[in-house]
């Protein structure tokens, strides 16, 4: 027990110490938490390298004292007044600790002893359970108008401005800085010049220098000029022409001024105050020069009708849209068409695109017209062409009923007063429905027609009888294709449009799947519409090779279209939509093949003879690629089994397992490969009995398979991969071969070279392949090389970075700044 005492004696000293020392520290720390406050609030070095010591060493000299009058108070307390404390903060009455540290006086009687023993026992049991009580403070005696409170409040506010920057701030207070006051009181100059948005470029902070700057500074028209001086008396002028009285500046407050504008002419920038020039700069303004615009291609009526405008534009700043008007040459028919014309990108300086539009229901389809087209810039400013004249093409129908209501619907085009004459032609064509097949609704098209051109005398019912002919005039000749096919160049327009806008990836997604759903309807349309043909119209057909195309190559189109959509090259997915567009204006041409002559029959068996051959020489090349690796993983294994025991050498002995597999491997691969060199020399030996001369690089690509066969026998796979690789070369060399071969044979049988066809009698370039062989950019017909699309690991890449940059744009801990940076890069890509 009596250790227990002792303890509790030593806290209660301890607790006395405190309430007497910790109310004397109250000034002390008050004066620090005063010089935080000034500290980190970056306060001090307001007052100027004097004022700032001198603040700093009455703060210091205060901290001193209130510290010095603190210690002197560093007293021990007694272990009385430590017994009187327990004895008050447990409650015990007749101070029982005193007692029990009280001595009966020499001479005491028996009697007095046992009496105080008694009273002894009595006192130790009150103070079995003695408490120290928890120590006061004692600010609230000393700090009685709360200053406390403000200080701890006034401290969390200028930590939390000071941030991660509290380090700095503190040693600034330390250190007093005497070089400021040379330049304290001097004004101070902040000029800005920020081109117009639409110029795409970046905003100018202007120098100031200790003389007039001599670099003229380029200034767009309309940039917007801010400045801003802190310091000085009168208001500061602004001027641009020198001799001219300046603008003055607008007071913000006490010390500062600002001026805001636009910069539409001048010569000078220069900035006074109080007679002092503060800045001076010469500045040249650039004016926005208007767009250039023209055809780069006369217009084209394409092989479906529809009309193919190429054109060319350049802006100083970029292009901002282009136009084509189209108007009737005899001034008849209202407003002009006006197609707004799809770009490449946004902003280009120079830009030249294609695009095919199809005005067959138009009107004034067959019908001579003037074109002109209209480029405009970001500022508004306009350019137009020279008119092209040429008629709007027309569709051609076969079926003699939809022609006779299409020549009915020019008439009244060309004069709207024959309205009669056409309603009695539609009467006369309705009353022989065996015409047409007995189609009820055609019908009931013909006599809606009549009726309202007989009835309407004011001229309102022409323009939708006109689409009520076009409709019927399609059901009679194609049945459902046309609807199909409408909604295809709806869907191809509207994805055009949402890329070059840059819609969100959901929507531009949902276009993608409507327009292969789309294409889907319309080559099942096609192919209906097909099976209906004369075998002898399909016969007249002309035999394109290069516009082969098949269900697969659209989709693959589709989807390449797609990634790049995603990875954010969404100028590179419009270019190869534009691909798809002209793919599809040869579709129609190049889908009869059934009902050809025996010879184009055999072309077409030759041809995908040879897409099978450079798809097996293909594999053969990316088996020798895998053996070899195989060859180097064995080679390893062994050099492990030499130097190493136990389980590593065991996996030596299964690398060398699995060359010797590879081995045996490539022995049914040389009869692969020799297998494919008889194919080739029996091709070569049908086409020189039925086409003449021999293409060169077929003996070439002979060669080469012999040369990889023999390497392939020995079992040297890496041996094979260059003539593999030269095989695989010369074989598509000699596939563009029989392509001219067979169109110069079939020359005359078509209505002339397809548009977009490369020229025959350029040089042919040897196909970019990779480290392995492989082509870089696919060897599919879609793929014309004048598009540059990235290969997969770039996509998978771009994905890579835009999915960091997402990651990026969601954490909130990031400064603000660097996520406003990466939501307009979001925007943009």
């Amino acid at each position: 027990m009596r250790d227990g005492l002792s303890r509790r004696l030593l806290l209660a000293r301890a607790a006395l110490l405190w309430e007497r020392v910790w109310p004397a520290l109250f000034p002390a720390l008050a004066i620090l938490g005063a010089f935080l406050v000034l500290a980190l609030g970056d306060f001090l070095p307001v007052l100027g390298g004097w004022g700032h010591a001198a603040v700093l060493a009455a703060l210091g000299a205060a901290f001193v004292y209130a510290l010095w009058r603190a210690i002197r108070l560093w007293r021990l307390p007694d272990v009385a007044a430590a017994r009187r404390r327990l004895e008050e903060a447990s409650g015990l009455p007749h101070r029982p600790l005193t007692a029990l540290a009280d001595k009966l006086p020499p001479g005491a009687d028996p009697d007095q002893r046992a009496l105080w023993e008694v009273h002894r026992s009595r006192m130790a049991r009150l103070v079995r359970n003695l408490r120290i009580g928890v120590p006061q403070a004692g600010w609230g005696r000393v700090d009685v108008w709360g200053v406390r409170a403000g200080l701890a409040l006034l401290l969390v506010i200028v930590a939390s401005d000071a941030g991660d920057r509290w380090g700095d701030r503190l040693l600034r207070a330390l250190k007093p800085s005497f070089a400021a006051r040379a330049v304290q009181g001097a004004p101070t100059l902040d000029v800005w010049l920020t081109p117009p948005q639409y110029t795409g470029l970046p905003p100018v902070f202007l120098q100031r220098s200790a003389g007039d700057s001599e670099e003229t500074v380029p200034v767009p028209v309309g940039s917007a000029l801010l400045a801003q001086v802190s310091g000085g008396k009168a208001a500061p002028t602004l001027g641009l022409m020198p001799g001219t009285p300046g603008e003055p500046f607008e007071r913000v407050d006490a010390r500062n001024w600002k001026f805001a504008g636009e910069v539409r002419e001048g010569s000078r920038l220069r900035i006074e105050q109080d007679g002092t020039v503060l800045g001076a700069w010469p500045i040249e303004v650039i004016p926005d020069q208007p767009p250039k615009v023209d055809f780069a291609a006369p217009p084209q009526r394409t092989q479906r009708a529809s009309l193919r405008l190429e054109f060319q534009a350049s802006d100083d700043y970029g292009v901002e849209n282009v136009h084509a008007l189209i108007a009737r040459k005899d001034g008849k028919g209202g407003a002009p068409i006006d197609l707004e014309l799809p770009l490449p990108g946004e902003r280009l300086k120079e830009t030249r695109a294609a695009s095919f539009h199809d005005l067959t229901p138009h009107p004034w389809a067959g019908l001579p017209v003037e074109i002109r087209l209209r480029a405009a810039d970001g500022l508004g400013q306009t350019a137009e062409s020279e008119a092209f004249e040429m008629i709007l093409p027309e569709r051609i129908f076969n079926h003699p009923v939809a022609r006779a209501i299409a020549e009915q619907r020019k008439l009244l085009a060309l004069d709207p007063e024959q309205r009669d004459v056409v309603a009695e032609t539609l009467s006369d064509l309705s009353a022989r429905p065996g015409l047409y097949g007995n189609d009820t609704v055609v019908f009931l098209a013909l006599r809606m027609a009549q009726a309202r051109l007989l009835l309407d005398r004011t001229g309102e019912s022409i323009e939708p009888v006109q689409q009520l002919l076009w409709d019927t005039a399609l059901r009679i000749e194609d049945g459902q294709l046309s609807l199909a096919e409408r909604d295809l160049r709806r869907l191809q327009q509207q994805l055009q449009e949402a890329l070059a806008r840059n819609a969100p990836d959901d929507e531009i997604e949902k276009l993608i799947s409507e327009l292969k759903e789309a294409l889907d309807r319309y080559l099942r349309e096609m192919a209906q519409n097909m099976q209906r043909m004369d075998p002898r119209d399909m016969e007249r057909v002309p035999y394109d090779p290069d516009r082969m195309v098949t269900r697969e190559d659209l989709q693959d189109l589709l989807d390449k279209a797609r990634e790049l959509s995603r990875s954010g090259a969404k100028d590179a997915a419009r270019q190869l939509l534009s691909q798809l567009q002209q793919m599809l204006e040869n579709l129609r041409m190049a889908q009869p093949q059934q009902q050809q002559g025996q010879g184009q029959n055999q072309a077409q068996q030759m041809m995908r003879n040879m897409r099978e051959m450079l798809q097996r020489q293909q594999q053969l090349l990316d088996r020798s690629f895998r053996a070899q690796r195989g060859q180097q993983q064995g080679q390893r294994g062994q050099q492990g089994q030499q130097g190493r025991q136990g389980q590593q050498g065991q996996q030596g002995q299964q690398g060398q397992q699995g060359g010797d597999q590879g081995a045996v491997d490539m022995g049914d691969a040389a009869q692969q490969q020799e297998a494919l060199r008889r194919m080739l020399g029996e091709m070569m030996r049908r086409l020189g009995e039925g086409h003449g001369e021999i293409p060169q690089p077929f003996g070439r690509a002979e060669r080469s398979m012999r040369d990889a066969a023999e390497a392939l026998r020995q079992g040297q796979p890496g041996q094979a991969v260059g003539p593999q690789t030269d095989a695989l070369d010369q074989l598509q060399q000699a596939m563009q071969s029989m392509l001219e071969q067979m169109q110069n044979q079939m020359a005359g049988q078509g209505e002339g070279e397809p548009q977009g066809q490369p020229d025959m009698n350029a040089p042919r370039q040897r196909v970019d392949r990779d480290p392995l062989g492989r082509p870089l950019s696919g060897t599919g017909n879609y793929d014309l090389g004048d598009v540059k699309i990235p290969d997969e690991g770039e996509l998978q890449k771009t994905r890579e970075i835009l999915d960091e940059l997402r990651r990026r744009a969601g954490d909130r801990a990031r400064p603000a700044i660097e996520r406003e940076y990466i939501d307009r890069l979001l925007k943009r890509f």
